[in-house]
């Protein structure tokens, strides 16, 4: 019996190509983005207290942090930057350390992260798709 799948590629390879794509959303990812299709990846580095955009919606993003300090919410977009996000605030939605957060985004807004933190705070971020039909979601997937 052969450990491939039906496309002929093995797990491992999936696995190290995984390994390998968020080795690159890690170091290699920028901090704005506009609408992103699924599979989309960036990184929002922020240092001390800060508004910083990480999408424009129509988005379902999967958001995760090593450690706690930083908040996702969405905010109607005007120029598509960190402006946006220093205007005003949303529901805020804590990033929880080691944790996957789902947090959908509607069309015409745009998710930001907010931070309380003296020091830096790096959020990891990937497009899964479009968002569910209500204004905010959230879903904690625990290890």
């Amino acid at each position: 019996m052969s450990s491939r799948n039906r496309n002929g590629i093995s797990p491992l390879t999936t696995r190290i190509a995984g390994i390998i794509a968020l080795t690159l959303a890690t170091f290699g990812g920028s901090g704005l983005a506009s609408a992103r299709p699924a599979g989309e990846r960036g990184t929002v580095v922020a240092r001390g207290a800060a508004n910083k955009m990480i999408a424009a919606g129509p988005v379902a993003l999967h958001v995760y942090a090593q450690s706690s300090g930083g908040s996702v919410y969405q905010v109607p977009a005007v120029k598509g930057t960190d402006q946006d996000c220093s205007a005003g605030k949303g529901p805020m939605i804590p990033v929880r350390a080691d944790r996957v957060a789902t947090v959908s985004i509607e069309e015409g807004h745009v998710a930001c992260l907010a931070t309380a933190t003296s020091g830096s705070f790096e959020l990891l971020w990937h497009a899964v798709g479009h968002p569910a039909p209500t204004t905010l979601v959230i879903a904690n997937a625990g290890r």
